[in-house]
């Protein structure tokens, strides 16, 4: 059963999210109006087709995780990684989400490495 947020250990209230220690902030805004900041996650279960969706996914986006990238495509950039990126997964057991970001973003991070801007810049 899932405790209330209350009940954990060292949570008292997520009112004070602000103020959460190690949390980096920095907003994304596309210097060009026709890019979007798309964020890229996938869960696939079998290792050959995992490596040929980074392989893609390199070609077009920063990996920040595992199984996560960003970046700054065009409309048909996007459109283009979607297609190819699409066909890679095994619908019954694999997912992939593309979340495309208009305007701006902002990011909390923890854990490894900084979050810069330039991380998630594509030309």
């Amino acid at each position: 059963m899932m405790e209330k947020m209350e009940d954990i250990d060292g949570i008292d209230d997520i009112d004070g999210i602000d103020d959460i220690d190690g949390m980096e902030e920095i907003e994304l805004k596309p210097d060009d109006d026709s890019r979007l900041i798309v964020l890229i996650i996938y869960d696939i279960v079998d290792n050959k087709r995992r490596t040929s969706m980074v392989k893609c996914l390199s070609r077009y986006a920063i990996r920040v995780q595992k199984s996560c990238f960003e970046g700054y495509l065009t409309r048909k950039q996007c459109e283009e990684m979607e297609r190819l990126a699409s066909v890679l997964i095994d619908v019954s057991c694999d997912s992939l989400r593309v979340y495309r970001l208009r305007d701006h973003a902002f990011v909390h991070s923890w854990g490894r490495g900084e979050v810069k801007q330039e991380d998630v810049v594509i030309y």
